[in-house]
């Protein structure tokens, strides 16, 4: 015997001083009640009578074979499953929220009270058996588990395995097969569990079905206890109907011998204090496996004698129970029921649950020839997934029999329409049966009843509304429709009594949404006809015969067509008025709404029929212009008439109105008189003329030499509808004194009518401007001129100022135009050295050019000039910019360039310091937009030396002296270019073919030529972008043999902006590759290439005689080799040597 600890024997003290107390955790196992098989007999059941079989057929279900040897003891069936998460706390189990393909995690941590706390209620039932083997479950935590570690685990009592499948519907423990295949092997009874996650009852089934299936896939037997483990949190709300419809779900699959894994706090019996959600008599509590742990290890044989739970199937007691060493702990339990470890197989607790089910017949009405059958206080023992109802007539038998599926409803029941027009309207007895399906596919019989059916007279009740005489139409609606045979439509004939039944029309009432059918009768569809209409009402049932309902008469009139016609806003100023059309009514409806008008004035020759327009408020409106009637005043007619519906134009009525025309109105005012600008404004407002206004014209002229000067000027409309006009006195031979303006409309009939007129006072002010000098610089001699308060009433085009020295008189003047400032001042700018370096007093004049060209002197004033000896110098800056490697350029720009004797032109001798000046160049610099002068200096026009470059600036001044002004120095240093190598047999365009022949073996001279631009442009320039150039904008590339000509080295270098030099000698090449340049050379035979092939290389930089050279064809040639020996292996084949060598640079 096992030793004791002192841990065990205090904790066991408590939990006896526990025991006293009552325990909730055991429970007698029920007997069970036999299974009910499909049983279709067919009882007769009294209407209303609550029905319930006392006994039926019944089979034991038997899914997993017991042996002899085995135990025979009974337990319910159920279903649970094992996690690799156990209960995270006492009242709920924290939900991993793991993806799809991962299990929950476990954390070997208790949540439930331990033994030593003195707050539980007792939790053991001392008399309860326990089986002598325990078991364990796994999952993928435990990973592989051989067949001797099993034999090692039953070794120490463990003789069953609860082997994790599935989580939720989206993980498979990938350790199952071999875990339960090795456990078999070993001797070892094999259950399975599923991890859930379900909230709904299709989830639930879902899962089931995962769970159901990888079962299958594993060849586990059908009876095998498949377990599920309830420990999600979010499971809790719906928990019961969930797990039903999950163990349903897995008896549909066909495993029946389900057991449930949770936490003693989720049981509604537990030895807790708060009882939990889950139900135990709905799944029964022999049917679940318990996990509740006292302390945080506990051995087999102390659980064995704690007996926790021992109303349960099994205890989880520990999960630290630590069997193999130094492997990963085990979940271990204790099997009360032997299901687990003996092969127990489950009672057939279903069996307890009764069959039963209530019929009752409801709303039997026999005007519709329908009534409902209500099912109550349903219940089978494997549940009810279908409720049938089997219903015929006693009329032939079962002829006429429907399988109802009845509908559940919100309380519970179940509900099935039944309508005697789908059992051929069959009237007298009816006979309902009532079968369930269960949740195990099985048709069970529960009972029957009858009920009586008849039928009504179709009904209905018909009503005329809406008798309008003045549309001379009527609505016939017809209200409680029914028929014992259905309705499928309602015809309502009608007729006028005037010639009998000539007119008469079978109208198809339309059905509303209040259930009533309507109607409407129009008499235009009756010939007119008035007096007395008869309505009779029939329906065509749903058996397709026509029976009639009702019947009534009314009586129908038709009013006259009616309206108003009323003139409104009529207007003489404006020769208009308004026709108001209202009261608009017509039996025979109204399609349009004509008015015939026209004047008393020659009959009806200016007649016109107008089409009113319907308004907003329901009335019609035209307007009538006088201009429309040639302008005729007095009196005018307007007559009434409808188109109606039926295209018939009727006269309705018709008025008359006096019509005058007021003549044409219109204000003169002056505005903006401005003596400074010899202009003023003309505005006409308060415009109008009956007969409309065309045009507006102002004829304007002076007081002076009559009407000499007259313009007839068009006002322009302005926005706010009044007319302007503006008058220069400078239009009119820039009199002065009293202007007369005269208002005219060209009015819409082309005649001119005098409307007004009024005079205003014209004067001119003189021209002018006022001179200041400023910002004078006594050492420069310059100073500037600032005109402001410029004003000219003949306008000013530009401000000119006429400046000169006093010395030998104007022969230095200058006409300036001044410049317009942002403030409105003008500003000239006055340099002494444009005036021959003069000293002494000068002269400033003010002239204005005017709008019309002529030039007016305006003022003038003079100031003293004076320059300092040193600015008598020749002064200049030189500013080197833009010195470019890659290009062998520089910019010399020559700023503040001045000389007393003024500057022709200015000059810039340019020399390397190489071989002293023996590449000097005078260049003559170009004068720019800013004043500054500009020359580019290339270091190929200067031996493409490089190093140091001296730049020395002269003046060629305005007496012809040449005259040195300053100097600079600038550094030239060689262009270095990041030149990329491309292979011509890359495997992205080695195959490309152009005229037949490959790019691998003809494209050296486009792969040269896009190294060489790629690397002095900086973009990518790709072989094949090259070779697209040349074969198909040129000749010189596969065309009159395969390869490339030297010409088509130019041509390409030129389509990209670039430049060639042929190089005819080593010197040359030598120079060249010294600069920086790109060389491409073509080769003979060579350790580059063998005859006849020759061959296109890139060089690049030199030192001591070597270049770098960079092979298209063969990567492993690129190095340095000598100048000499390159240019000596030179090809000689015509087509490398169109440009006179083989070798040339490309550059910028």
């Amino acid at each position: 015997m096992k030793k004791k600890s002192l841990f065990y024997l205090a904790s066991t003290a408590i939990l006896i001083a526990a025991s006293s107390q009552q325990i909730f955790a055991d429970e007698t196992v029920k007997a069970s009640t036999p299974e009910p098989t499909v049983e279709l007999n067919k009882q007769e059941a009294h209407s209303s009578a609550e029905l319930q079989v006392e006994k039926a057929e019944q089979t034991s279900p038997s899914n997993q074979a017991t042996s002899a040897s085995e135990s025979g003891d009974q337990v319910t069936d159920s279903s649970a499953a094992s996690t690799e998460t156990k209960v995270a706390d006492e009242n709920s189990v924290v939900k991993e929220n793991s993806v799809a393909a991962t299990e929950s995690s476990k954390d070997n941590k208790s949540t439930f009270f331990a033994a030593q706390n003195n707050q539980a209620t007792a939790r053991s039932n001392p008399d309860a058996q326990v089986k002598k083997s325990t078991f364990v479950d796994v999952s993928s935590h435990n990973g592989n588990i051989s067949k001797e570690d099993y034999q090692r685990l039953a070794e120490k009592g463990v003789n069953g395995v609860v082997v994790k499948l599935t989580e939720g519907t989206s993980y498979k423990n990938p350790y199952a097969a071999s875990q339960a295949q090795n456990a078999q092997a070993a001797g070892m009874q094999v259950s399975a569990y599923a991890f859930s996650h379900y909230t709904n009852e299709a989830e639930a089934r879902a899962e089931a079905r995962y769970f159901a299936e990888e079962a299958r896939r594993l060849n586990l037997p059908l009876s095998t206890v498949m377990v599920n483990d309830i420990e999600d949190s979010d499971m809790r709300p719906n928990i019961n109907a969930t797990t039903q419809a999950w163990a349903d779900e897995m008896r549909r699959m066909g495993f029946s011998n389900l057991m449930y894994y949770t936490s003693a706090s989720w049981l509604d019996r537990n030895n807790l204090r708060t009882k939990g959600p889950i139900q135990t008599e709905q799944f029964g509590l022999e049917n679940f496996w318990v996990a509740q742990y006292p302390t945080s290890k506990l051995s087999a044989d102390d659980a064995k004698i704690l007996k926790y739970n021992s109303g349960a199937g099994a205890w989880q007691f520990t999960s630290q129970a630590e069997l193999l060493p130094g492997r990963h702990v085990f979940d271990q339990s204790v099997d009360y029921t032997g299901r687990f470890t003996n092969r127990a197989t489950p009672s057939n607790r279903a069996a307890n649950q009764p069959i039963k089910g209530k019929i009752t017949v409801q709303n039997n009405n026999p005007n519709t020839g329908t009534f409902d059958v209500i099912v109550s206080d349903v219940s089978a023992p494997y549940g009810v997934r279908e409720v049938k109802v089997p219903t015929w007539s006693n009329v032939n038998g079962q002829d006429d029999i429907i399988w109802y599926t009845a509908a559940k409803q919100a309380d519970g029941t179940y509900k099935v329409t039944v309508r005697a027009v789908d059992h051929k309207f069959s009237t007298g007895l009816y006979h309902i049966h009532l079968y369930y399906i269960q949740n195990n596919g099985k048709l069970v019989g529960i009972g029957g009843t009858t009920t009586e059916l008849s039928f009504g007279r179709p009904q209905g009740k018909v009503t005329i509304a809406n008798n309008n005489p003045d549309t001379g139409t009527f609505d016939v609606i017809i209200s409680n429709a029914s028929s014992p045979y259905g309705i499928r439509e309602v015809k309502v004939p009608t007729w006028s009594s005037i010639g009998g039944q000539d007119d008469i029309i079978w109208y198809t009432a339309t059905k509303q949404a209040n259930g009533t059918y309507k109607v409407t009768v129009k008499a235009t569809d009756h010939k007119k006809s008035t007096g007395e209409y008869n309505i009779h009402v029939y329906y065509i049932q749903e058996n397709n015969q026509l029976i009639g309902v009702t019947g009534t008469t009314t009586t129908v009139s038709i009013a006259r067509p009616k309206g108003t016609l009323t003139i409104t806003n009529n207007n003489p100023d404006a020769g208009t008025f308004d026709v108001i059309v209202s009261g608009v009514s017509s039996p025979d409806g109204v399609r349009e709404v004509k008015l015939p008008t026209w004047s008393n004035i020659d009959g009806q020759d200016d007649i016109i029929w107008y089409t009113a327009t319907k308004q907003a408020n329901g009335t019609y409106k035209t307007t009538v212009k006088v201009s429309d009637h040639k302008y005729s005043t007095g009196l005018y007619h307007v007559h009434l008439y409808y188109i109606q519906d039926n295209g018939q134009i009727v006269g309705v009525a018709g008025t008359q109105v006096n019509v005058s025309l007021a003549r044409a109105k219109g204000n003169l005012t002056i505005q903006n008189n401005n003596p400074d600008t010899g202009t003023f404004d003309v505005i006409v407002s308060g415009i109008s003329s009956p007969y409309g206004v065309r045009e507006v014209k102002l004829p304007t002229w002076s007081n002076v030499n009559g009407q000499d000067d007259i313009i007839w000027y068009t006002a322009t409309r302005q926005a706010n509808g009044t007319y302007k006009t503006t008058v220069k006195a400078s239009d009119h031979k820039r009199s002065t004194g009293l202007y007369y303006i005269h208002l005219y409309y060209i009015q819409n009939n082309g005649k001119l009518v005098g409307v007004g007129g009024t005079t205003t006072e014209v004067s001119i002010a003189r021209p002018k401007g006022t001179l200041t000098i400023q910002n004078k610089d006594a050492n420069k001699g310059t100073f500037e001129v600032i005109v402001s308060n410029v004003s000219n009433p003949d306008g000013v085009r530009e401000v000119k100022l006429p400046t000169w020295s006093n010395v030998n008189g104007q022969d230095d003047i200058i006409w300036y135009t001044a410049t317009r400032q942002a403030n409105g001042t003008y500003k000239a700018f006055i340099k002494a050295s444009d005036h021959k370096n003069s000293t002494g007093l000068y002269y400033i004049h003010l002239y204005y050019v005017q709008n019309n060209g002529t030039l007016i002197g305006v003022g003038g004033t003079s100031t003293n000039v004076t320059i300092s000896a040193e600015n008598l110098k020749p002064t200049g800056k030189i500013t080197i910019q833009n010195n470019n490697p890659k290009t062998g350029t520089f910019d010399v720009v020559v700023s503040n360039v001045s000389s007393p004797h003024g500057v022709r032109e200015v000059k810039l001798p340019t020399w390397s310091s190489v071989n002293g000046q023996d590449d000097v160049i005078w260049y003559t610099a170009a004068k720019r937009a800013d004043g500054t002068y500009k020359i580019t200096v290339k270091a190929s026009d200067h031996k493409n030396s490089t190093g140091e470059y001296n730049v020395h600036l002269y003046y060629i001044q305005n007496n012809g002296k040449l005259v040195g002004v300053a100097g600079t120095t600038v550094r030239v240093s060689k262009t270095s270019y990041p030149t990329p190598y491309f292979s011509q047999r890359d495997g992205r365009w080695a195959g490309r073919t152009y005229g037949g022949y490959t790019f691998a073996a003809t494209g050296c001279v486009p792969t040269t030529v896009a190294m060489a631009i790629s690397g002095i442009t900086g973009q990518t320039v790709l072989p094949t972008t090259v070779a697209d150039y040349l074969y198909h904008s040129t000749n010189e590339f596969n065309k009159r043999s395969y390869g490339t000509t030297s010409h088509g080295i130019v041509l390409a270098a030129q389509y990209w902006g670039l430049k060639t030099d042929v190089l005819g000698s080593t010197a040359a090449v030598r120079e060249a590759l010294a600069m920086g340049h790109h060389v491409l050379g073509a080769v003979g035979t060579s350790v580059f290439a063998n005859y006849p092939v020759t061959h296109e290389l890139v060089m690049r930089g030199y030192n001591n005689g070597m270049t770098y050279v960079m092979d298209p064809y063969n990567a492993n040639n690129n190095g340095y080799y000598s100048v000499d020996y390159l240019f000596r292996v030179r090809s000689l084949d015509p087509t490398d040597n169109t440009e006179g060598s083989p070798f040339m640079t490309i550059r910028a």
